[in-house]
């Protein structure tokens, strides 16, 4: 899958910041030797993309000496002249991205020093800027903008620390660094000589119009919406990686790529005896589908947390280095790009901010990192004001229409899922290409348009497969204690699986044994510290801001194999915050 995959402008920098963060990014792409390069120089501006294939045919040169740049996946043939002319020469700023998936267009004026940015609905590249005294930098590398920016500890934006260490990921258009931005979903945003205006587009939005639709009526419309997504992705590549759970999201692509006929090969990784793996293997098998388990080893934290770093930075926990080893585990087989489920469970879903355990939780017990009130005894200043500053940064823009339901749905949206969960479709497509059905607006304004009631639970995609995906409606998974169908087979095998010990569930009984995603807490018992870098190489710099014997803490019981994998989540947002002051 040919195309841009990242870049980086900057802008009347002084040399010595320039090269700073050219150095900067040239560590993050060192291991894609593969990658094309470019540099367009366009009066005092340099813009630097990377990614497959022909660069050139992603950028477009005007007459009159602006260039526009297309980044990302889009679905399909992207052409320029789907892009307006008054658009393309500067006349206009308010349009629709003609294209789905993951997308950032650029446009540079005559002389460098303007630039304009749309992006997609769901903010799935995530673009960090920066204003330097002189210049700016903007980039898809968090790095590369943080270069501009001193680190020091008035430069520490604390509500974000907090939703770091409590929630994974920072929180709004903000990172660690005050200075340092995210530009917002859904968005045009304008870079001239008097600094930078966002405004939102809102392309997609919760409506009610499907309010009074019959029940039927939408099943078959949620079936042939997903079909259409997924066959819209598919036509950028003849074959297609599909890494393969027991979720809802990646067994739905499996079935609707295996009725197409596409050719697609799937994955699993893990430990042999968790739900992922053994009913992904029964997924693959009923779908007619050549399945593949990856085994990941123990060394991949090591290997690859430093990597991780010039990658993503600071504004999200260090989690996601096993995707990195699955991807080169399957470097050797023939080049095919990932198809994944990104937005899938939360369009169709209630949104994970519907389960928050309080106001300065995102989220429930299970997927909070710190407790606010552990924060107290870990923190060494006071995190009351921060805290309420932080909540109020987490809530959907005032003027998001429609439901409380639906502005949740917009708000994960916009946080977790552009903040956090958009690292694997990231990662995808620097390793071998990517294509995100779900990010489909037309996907997304019908799920955003079905009442609530529809939506818990998962009740209309749960029908979409009990009407349409009945062979895999009957086999198990982490969507929930029971199959969508519950076949007389299973009942008979969760019968014999409850009357023997979990070491008895053997066979066809391994599915019972309910073995957790645990290859993180390995890693780290294999190697200690080391695959918790850079805690030990900050702790100087840590101690000026948290008491360390919590940290020392949850590396114990995580070296004692509770089984609780929460207190890793601790370290692991504290390795975040470790590198930013390492940075300094």
């Amino acid at each position: 899958m040919n195309g841009i995959i990242g870049f980086s402008l900057f802008a009347g920098l002084p040399e010595s910041l320039l090269q700073r963060a050219l150095a900067l990014q040239e560590h993050a792409l060192a291991p894609f030797a593969a990658l094309a390069r470019q540099t367009v120089r366009v009066g005092d501006a340099r813009l630097e993309v990377w990614g497959r294939g022909d660069l050139a045919a992603r950028l477009h040169h005007a007459p009159d000496g602006s260039v526009m740049a297309l980044v990302g996946s889009p679905h399909g043939e992207a052409t320029w002249t789907d892009v307006p002319e008054p658009v393309r020469t500067g006349r206009r700023q308010a349009f629709e991205i003609p294209w789905n998936g993951r997308v950032v267009l650029l446009r540079l004026g005559t002389d460098g020093r303007s630039m304009t940015m749309w992006n997609d609905w769901a903010g799935s590249i995530p673009v960090f800027h920066a204003t330097a005294d002189p210049g700016r930098v903007v980039s898809t590398l968090e790095p590369v903008a943080a270069a501009a920016v001193p680190v020091a500890a008035e430069r520490i934006d604390v509500p974000s620390l907090l939703s770091l260490l409590i929630n994974g990921h920072t929180v709004g258009d903000r990172t660690l660094l005050k200075g340092v931005e995210i530009v917002p979903a859904d968005s045009v945003t304008t870079w001239d000589g008097s600094g930078c205006c966002t405004r939102r587009l809102w392309t997609v939005l919760p409506t009610e119009d499907r309010a009074e639709a019959r029940w039927d009526a939408i099943v078959d419309e949620m079936y042939e919406q997903s079909r259409k997504a997924v066959a819209e992705a598919v036509r950028g590549a003849p074959r297609w990686v599909v890494p393969l759970s027991s979720g809802l999201d990646s067994r739905l692509i499996a079935s609707i790529v295996s009725d197409l006929g596409v050719e697609a090969r799937t994955y699993a990784w893990g430990s042999r005896d968790t739900v992922d793996v053994v009913y992904s293997e029964q997924i693959a098998s009923v779908l007619g589908l050549s399945w593949r388990h990856v085994r990941l080893g123990r060394d991949y934290l090591p290997r690859y947390t430093r990597q991780w770093a010039s990658l993503f930075g600071t504004p999200l926990h260090f989690h996601g280095m096993y995707q990195m080893a699955f991807l080169d585990a399957i470097h050797g087989e023939a080049p095919a790009p990932i198809l994944t489920g990104f937005l899938g469970d939360v369009l169709t879903a209630n949104p994970l901010f519907e389960r928050a355990a309080g106001p300065h939780q995102l989220y429930d017990e299970w997927l909070t990192h710190w407790r606010p009130s552990e924060l107290r005894s870990l923190l060494r200043f006071p995190v009351g004001e921060p805290l309420e500053e932080m909540a109020a940064l987490a809530l959907s823009p005032p003027a998001t229409p429609g439901t409380r339901f639906k502005r949740q749905v917009l708000s994960e949206v916009w946080s977790r899922q552009r903040l956090y969960t958009a690292f694997q479709s990231t990662l995808s497509d620097y390793w071998r290409g990517v294509a995100t059905p779900f990010l489909s607006r037309a996907y997304a304004r019908f799920c955003l348009s079905l009442p609530q009631p529809l939506l818990e639970d998962r009740r209309a995609l749960a029908d979409v497969y009990r009407r349409h995906y009945g062979k895999v409606a009957v086999i198990p998974g982490t969507y929930a204690d029971e199959p969508l169908i519950r076949s007389g087979r299973y009942l008979l095998l969760r019968r014999v699986a409850q009357a023997l010990p979990a070491v008895l569930r053997v066979g066809p009984l391994r599915g019972f044994r309910n073995g957790q995603p645990r290859m993180d807490m390995f890693a780290v018992q294999a190697h200690g510290w080391n695959a918790l870098w850079p805690i030990q190489d900050a702790r100087r710099q840590l101690a000026d801001w948290m008491n360390l014997s919590k940290l020392d803490e949850a590396y114990a019981a995580v070296m004692a194999d509770s089984g609780d994998i929460r207190p890793l989540r601790k370290l692991q947002s504290v390795q975040a915050f470790a590198h930013c002051l390492l940075r300094g």
